[in-house]
Protein backbone atom coordinates (compact mmCIF):
# COMPACT_ATOMS: atom_id res chain seq x y z
CA UNK A 1 0.00 0.00 0.00
CA UNK A 2 2.52 2.49 0.96
CA UNK A 3 4.65 1.68 -2.57
CA UNK A 4 1.04 2.36 -4.40
CA UNK A 5 0.53 5.63 -2.91
CA UNK A 6 3.78 6.97 -3.32
CA UNK A 7 3.35 5.92 -7.09
CA UNK A 8 0.00 7.75 -6.90
CA UNK A 9 1.55 10.86 -5.60
CA UNK A 10 4.56 10.86 -7.85
CA UNK A 11 2.01 10.53 -10.82
CA UNK A 12 -0.09 13.39 -10.04
CA UNK A 13 2.73 15.55 -9.19
CA UNK A 14 4.21 14.78 -12.76
CA UNK A 15 0.43 15.32 -14.26
CA UNK A 16 0.11 19.04 -12.39
CA UNK A 17 4.06 20.22 -13.28
CA UNK A 18 3.08 19.06 -16.82
CA UNK A 19 0.09 21.25 -16.28
CA UNK A 20 1.03 24.95 -18.36
CA UNK A 21 -1.99 26.91 -16.13
CA UNK A 22 -0.71 25.30 -12.82
CA UNK A 23 3.18 26.12 -13.79
CA UNK A 24 2.48 29.82 -14.06
CA UNK A 25 0.44 29.91 -10.93
CA UNK A 26 3.62 28.48 -9.29
CA UNK A 27 5.92 31.16 -11.17
CA UNK A 28 3.42 34.24 -10.14
CA UNK A 29 3.84 33.04 -6.26
CA UNK A 30 7.39 32.94 -6.56
CA UNK A 31 7.48 36.09 -8.51
CA UNK A 32 5.34 38.26 -5.98
CA UNK A 33 7.50 36.42 -3.07
CA UNK A 34 10.96 37.32 -4.30
CA UNK A 35 9.84 41.10 -5.56
CA UNK A 36 8.22 41.77 -2.36
CA UNK A 37 11.73 40.90 -1.14
CA UNK A 38 13.39 42.45 -3.03
CA UNK A 39 11.86 45.44 -2.71
CA UNK A 40 13.07 45.54 1.25
CA UNK A 41 10.15 47.53 2.44
CA UNK A 42 8.25 45.15 4.62
CA UNK A 43 9.04 43.52 7.74
CA UNK A 44 8.23 39.36 6.77
CA UNK A 45 6.63 37.80 4.35
CA UNK A 46 6.47 33.62 4.58
CA UNK A 47 4.42 31.68 2.50
CA UNK A 48 0.83 30.62 4.12
CA UNK A 49 -0.49 27.67 2.55
CA UNK A 50 1.94 24.85 4.49
CA UNK A 51 0.64 22.30 6.20
CA UNK A 52 -2.34 20.84 7.88
CA UNK A 53 -5.15 22.91 8.83
CA UNK A 54 -8.36 21.69 10.61
CA UNK A 55 -11.37 23.84 11.50
CA UNK A 56 -14.79 23.88 12.18
CA UNK A 57 -15.62 26.01 9.17
CA UNK A 58 -14.29 25.89 5.41
CA UNK A 59 -11.09 27.76 5.74
CA UNK A 60 -8.20 28.64 3.00
CA UNK A 61 -5.04 29.69 4.02
CA UNK A 62 -3.91 32.05 1.75
CA UNK A 63 -0.69 32.22 -0.11
CA UNK A 64 1.36 34.33 1.94
CA UNK A 65 1.39 36.50 5.27
CA UNK A 66 2.89 40.13 5.41
CA UNK A 67 4.24 42.15 8.05
CA UNK A 68 4.12 45.78 7.30
CA UNK A 69 6.51 48.25 9.14
CA UNK A 70 3.95 49.57 10.59
CA UNK A 71 3.17 46.71 11.82
CA UNK A 72 -0.01 45.56 9.87
CA UNK A 73 -0.73 42.17 9.25
CA UNK A 74 -1.54 41.00 5.63
CA UNK A 75 -2.86 37.92 4.36
CA UNK A 76 -1.92 37.72 0.25
CA UNK A 77 -3.87 35.62 -2.26
CA UNK A 78 -1.79 35.53 -5.20
CA UNK A 79 -3.64 34.94 -8.88
CA UNK A 80 -1.81 34.74 -12.41
CA UNK A 81 -4.30 36.31 -14.58
CA UNK A 82 -3.69 35.76 -18.76
CA UNK A 83 -6.13 37.27 -21.17
CA UNK A 84 -5.28 37.19 -25.02
CA UNK A 85 -7.11 40.29 -25.33
CA UNK A 86 -4.93 43.40 -24.38
CA UNK A 87 -7.69 45.96 -24.24
CA UNK A 88 -10.18 43.81 -22.16
CA UNK A 89 -8.73 42.51 -19.40
CA UNK A 90 -11.07 41.26 -17.22
CA UNK A 91 -11.45 37.80 -15.37
CA UNK A 92 -13.57 36.24 -11.99
CA UNK A 93 -10.64 35.96 -10.02
CA UNK A 94 -12.41 34.49 -6.87
CA UNK A 95 -15.47 32.54 -6.53
CA UNK A 96 -18.04 32.85 -2.95
CA UNK A 97 -17.17 29.33 -1.59
CA UNK A 98 -13.19 30.16 -2.22
CA UNK A 99 -13.78 33.89 -1.05
CA UNK A 100 -15.43 32.22 1.73
CA UNK A 101 -13.00 30.10 2.93
CA UNK A 102 -10.48 32.68 2.59
CA UNK A 103 -12.18 34.92 4.64
CA UNK A 104 -12.90 32.94 7.36
CA UNK A 105 -9.14 32.27 7.79
CA UNK A 106 -8.44 35.83 7.74
CA UNK A 107 -10.89 36.95 10.65
CA UNK A 108 -9.59 33.55 12.35
CA UNK A 109 -6.36 34.38 12.59
CA UNK A 110 -6.17 38.55 13.05
CA UNK A 111 -5.24 39.61 9.63
CA UNK A 112 -6.16 41.59 6.30
CA UNK A 113 -6.79 39.89 3.22
CA UNK A 114 -5.67 41.27 0.11
CA UNK A 115 -5.23 39.74 -3.20
CA UNK A 116 -2.58 40.06 -5.76
CA UNK A 117 -2.79 39.81 -9.30
CA UNK A 118 -0.09 39.32 -12.12
CA UNK A 119 -1.70 40.72 -15.31
CA UNK A 120 0.46 38.46 -17.36
CA UNK A 121 -0.57 39.83 -20.53
CA UNK A 122 0.44 43.44 -19.53
CA UNK A 123 3.61 41.96 -16.51
CA UNK A 124 1.37 44.09 -14.50
CA UNK A 125 1.67 43.31 -10.76
CA UNK A 126 -1.99 44.81 -8.79
CA UNK A 127 -2.67 44.25 -4.72
CA UNK A 128 -6.07 45.05 -3.89
CA UNK A 129 -8.40 44.75 -0.72
CA UNK A 130 -11.56 42.86 -2.13
CA UNK A 131 -13.74 43.37 0.20
CA UNK A 132 -13.35 47.71 -0.97
CA UNK A 133 -14.60 46.59 -4.62
CA UNK A 134 -16.94 43.87 -3.30
CA UNK A 135 -18.18 43.57 0.07
CA UNK A 136 -18.80 40.11 1.61
CA UNK A 137 -18.38 36.87 -0.19
CA UNK A 138 -20.25 37.15 -3.72
CA UNK A 139 -17.93 36.48 -6.52
CA UNK A 140 -15.03 38.63 -7.60
CA UNK A 141 -14.68 39.89 -10.83
CA UNK A 142 -11.88 41.88 -11.46
CA UNK A 143 -10.99 44.50 -14.28
CA UNK A 144 -7.47 45.15 -14.80
CA UNK A 145 -8.06 49.06 -15.37
CA UNK A 146 -9.98 48.92 -11.42
CA UNK A 147 -7.02 47.35 -9.71
CA UNK A 148 -5.00 49.90 -11.08
CA UNK A 149 -7.04 52.63 -9.32
CA UNK A 150 -7.42 50.74 -6.17
CA UNK A 151 -3.57 49.34 -6.38
CA UNK A 152 -1.59 49.41 -2.89
CA UNK A 153 1.58 47.67 -4.36
CA UNK A 154 3.31 51.19 -2.82
CA UNK A 155 2.68 49.44 0.73
CA UNK A 156 5.27 46.98 -0.09
CA UNK A 157 7.58 49.49 -1.60
CA UNK A 158 6.31 49.90 -5.12
CA UNK A 159 7.08 52.80 -7.29
CA UNK A 160 7.40 54.26 -10.46
CA UNK A 161 10.13 55.84 -11.87
CA UNK A 162 11.17 59.05 -14.17
CA UNK A 163 14.22 60.11 -15.18
CA UNK A 164 16.05 61.86 -18.11
CA UNK A 165 16.65 60.62 -21.70
CA UNK A 166 18.66 58.97 -23.33
CA UNK A 167 20.88 56.61 -21.15
CA UNK A 168 23.65 55.68 -22.72
CA UNK A 169 26.19 52.91 -22.35
CA UNK A 170 29.51 53.79 -23.65
CA UNK A 171 32.53 51.47 -24.42
CA UNK A 172 35.92 53.02 -25.12
CA UNK A 173 38.22 51.23 -27.04
CA UNK A 174 41.97 50.30 -25.63
CA UNK A 175 43.78 51.88 -28.72
CA UNK A 176 46.93 50.34 -27.92
CA UNK A 177 45.05 46.88 -27.65
CA UNK A 178 42.88 47.41 -30.56
CA UNK A 179 43.57 46.69 -34.17
CA UNK A 180 42.42 48.80 -36.85
CA UNK A 181 39.31 47.99 -38.87
CA UNK A 182 40.50 45.23 -41.71
CA UNK A 183 39.47 45.61 -45.15
CA UNK A 184 36.92 42.68 -44.80
CA UNK A 185 35.73 45.05 -41.70
CA UNK A 186 36.99 42.91 -39.06
CA UNK A 187 38.57 44.43 -35.84
CA UNK A 188 39.99 43.09 -32.72
CA UNK A 189 38.92 45.19 -29.74
CA UNK A 190 40.08 45.43 -26.29
CA UNK A 191 37.81 47.80 -24.16
CA UNK A 192 39.89 50.60 -22.06
CA UNK A 193 37.03 52.16 -20.11
CA UNK A 194 32.83 51.66 -19.81
CA UNK A 195 31.23 54.64 -18.81
CA UNK A 196 26.99 55.15 -18.04
CA UNK A 197 25.44 58.52 -18.97
CA UNK A 198 21.97 60.13 -18.46
CA UNK A 199 21.20 62.87 -20.95
CA UNK A 200 25.01 63.72 -21.69
CA UNK A 201 26.25 63.77 -17.86
CA UNK A 202 28.13 60.48 -16.81
CA UNK A 203 26.98 58.92 -13.78
CA UNK A 204 29.78 58.62 -11.54
CA UNK A 205 28.15 56.98 -8.64
CA UNK A 206 27.30 53.27 -7.96
CA UNK A 207 23.98 53.73 -6.84
CA UNK A 208 23.23 55.82 -10.66
CA UNK A 209 24.74 53.22 -12.30
CA UNK A 210 22.38 50.31 -10.69
CA UNK A 211 19.66 52.34 -11.84
CA UNK A 212 20.50 52.97 -15.01
CA UNK A 213 21.51 49.81 -16.33
CA UNK A 214 18.28 47.98 -14.53
CA UNK A 215 15.92 51.44 -16.80
CA UNK A 216 18.26 50.11 -20.13
CA UNK A 217 17.92 45.99 -19.40
CA UNK A 218 13.86 45.88 -17.94
CA UNK A 219 12.04 48.88 -18.69
CA UNK A 220 10.08 49.25 -21.62
CA UNK A 221 12.25 51.94 -22.99
CA UNK A 222 14.10 50.97 -26.36
CA UNK A 223 17.50 50.12 -27.16
CA UNK A 224 18.59 50.26 -30.45
CA UNK A 225 21.30 48.35 -32.48
CA UNK A 226 24.80 49.22 -31.14
CA UNK A 227 26.27 52.62 -32.74
CA UNK A 228 30.15 52.75 -33.61
CA UNK A 229 32.28 55.91 -32.81
CA UNK A 230 35.06 55.43 -35.52
CA UNK A 231 37.74 57.90 -37.10
CA UNK A 232 39.76 56.62 -39.93
CA UNK A 233 40.35 53.01 -40.01
CA UNK A 234 40.38 53.10 -35.48
CA UNK A 235 37.38 52.50 -33.89
CA UNK A 236 36.96 54.64 -30.92
CA UNK A 237 33.77 53.75 -29.07
CA UNK A 238 30.84 51.56 -29.37
CA UNK A 239 27.57 52.68 -27.53
CA UNK A 240 24.11 51.51 -26.74
CA UNK A 241 21.36 54.20 -26.50
CA UNK A 242 18.50 53.70 -24.42
CA UNK A 243 15.25 56.44 -24.55
CA UNK A 244 11.55 55.53 -24.45
CA UNK A 245 9.68 55.45 -27.84
CA UNK A 246 8.33 58.81 -27.63
CA UNK A 247 9.60 61.52 -25.70
CA UNK A 248 7.24 63.24 -24.08
CA UNK A 249 9.69 66.77 -23.25
CA UNK A 250 8.66 67.65 -20.13
CA UNK A 251 11.77 67.57 -18.59
CA UNK A 252 11.70 64.02 -17.41
CA UNK A 253 10.54 60.40 -19.45
CA UNK A 254 8.51 57.62 -17.40
CA UNK A 255 10.54 54.43 -17.00
CA UNK A 256 7.47 52.86 -15.63
CA UNK A 257 7.25 50.68 -12.32
CA UNK A 258 9.56 48.86 -10.24
CA UNK A 259 7.27 45.61 -10.33
CA UNK A 260 6.86 45.82 -13.70
CA UNK A 261 10.86 45.88 -14.71
CA UNK A 262 11.20 42.72 -12.29
CA UNK A 263 8.37 40.89 -14.23
CA UNK A 264 10.64 41.96 -17.25
CA UNK A 265 13.77 40.40 -15.48
CA UNK A 266 11.64 37.22 -13.71
CA UNK A 267 10.38 36.56 -17.54
CA UNK A 268 13.66 36.31 -19.00
CA UNK A 269 14.81 33.62 -15.93
CA UNK A 270 11.61 32.11 -16.11
CA UNK A 271 10.09 31.76 -19.76
CA UNK A 272 10.95 30.76 -22.83
CA UNK A 273 9.38 30.49 -25.88
CA UNK A 274 5.98 31.47 -23.92
CA UNK A 275 6.85 28.21 -21.96
CA UNK A 276 7.58 27.97 -18.04
CA UNK A 277 11.17 26.89 -18.12
CA UNK A 278 11.98 27.93 -14.42
CA UNK A 279 9.72 28.99 -11.44
CA UNK A 280 12.00 30.79 -9.75
CA UNK A 281 14.95 33.46 -9.70
CA UNK A 282 17.15 35.24 -7.26
CA UNK A 283 16.37 38.36 -5.51
CA UNK A 284 17.88 41.30 -6.49
CA UNK A 285 17.84 43.01 -3.51
CA UNK A 286 20.58 45.54 -4.78
CA UNK A 287 18.47 47.18 -7.09
CA UNK A 288 16.31 48.85 -5.16
CA UNK A 289 18.70 49.40 -2.18
CA UNK A 290 20.42 51.75 -5.05
CA UNK A 291 17.02 53.70 -5.36
CA UNK A 292 16.59 54.14 -1.29
CA UNK A 293 20.04 55.24 -0.63
CA UNK A 294 20.77 59.27 -0.84
CA UNK A 295 24.19 59.24 -0.11
CA UNK A 296 26.54 61.36 -2.91
CA UNK A 297 27.04 64.52 -4.53
CA UNK A 298 25.65 65.19 -8.46
CA UNK A 299 23.61 62.22 -7.87
CA UNK A 300 21.57 61.68 -11.00
CA UNK A 301 18.28 63.56 -11.65
CA UNK A 302 15.18 60.73 -10.60
CA UNK A 303 11.68 61.31 -10.30
CA UNK A 304 9.38 58.84 -8.21
CA UNK A 305 5.88 58.38 -8.30
CA UNK A 306 4.11 56.58 -5.10
CA UNK A 307 0.90 55.46 -6.19
CA UNK A 308 -1.97 55.57 -3.23
CA UNK A 309 -5.23 53.52 -3.90
CA UNK A 310 -8.36 55.46 -4.58
CA UNK A 311 -11.38 52.93 -4.01
CA UNK A 312 -13.59 56.13 -4.58
CA UNK A 313 -16.54 54.85 -6.66
CA UNK A 314 -16.38 51.49 -6.16
CA UNK A 315 -19.33 49.48 -3.62
CA UNK A 316 -19.06 50.78 -0.07
CA UNK A 317 -17.85 48.50 2.45
CA UNK A 318 -20.94 47.19 4.87
CA UNK A 319 -20.03 47.92 8.10
CA UNK A 320 -21.60 44.41 8.95
CA UNK A 321 -18.48 42.03 7.32
CA UNK A 322 -18.93 38.44 7.08
CA UNK A 323 -18.72 37.01 10.41
CA UNK A 324 -17.81 33.60 10.79
CA UNK A 325 -20.32 31.18 11.72
CA UNK A 326 -20.43 30.33 15.23
CA UNK A 327 -17.81 27.17 16.82
CA UNK A 328 -20.13 24.46 18.02
CA UNK A 329 -20.41 24.19 22.08
CA UNK A 330 -18.71 21.08 23.74
CA UNK A 331 -21.17 19.29 24.87
CA UNK A 332 -21.37 18.99 28.56
CA UNK A 333 -20.10 16.31 30.97
CA UNK A 334 -22.47 15.37 33.60
CA UNK A 335 -20.59 15.10 36.85
CA UNK A 336 -21.92 12.65 39.59
CA UNK A 337 -20.69 12.37 43.56
CA UNK A 338 -19.47 9.41 43.90
CA UNK A 339 -19.35 9.96 47.90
Amino acid sequence: MPAAFGLHVDDSMKRAMSDPTFLQGLRAEAMFENLVTSLGEVMMIKPEDTGPLQSAVPMQAPDFRIVLKDGSNWLVEVKNVYVRNALRQRRKILNRDYRRALNNYAQATGGALKLAVFWARWSIWTLIDPEQLAPGDQDLTLDMMDAIKANEMASVGDQTLGLRAPLTLRLTMDPDRTSDIGEDGRVLVTIGKAQLFCDGQELLHPHDQQIAWTVMNYSDWETPDARAAVAGKHLLAIEFESSPPELSYQGFEMAGSLSRMFAHYYAQRTMSGGEVIDISAPIQAEWFTSLRSREGLNRMPLWRFVMQPNYEGFQPVDAARHAIGSLPRPALLEHKRTD
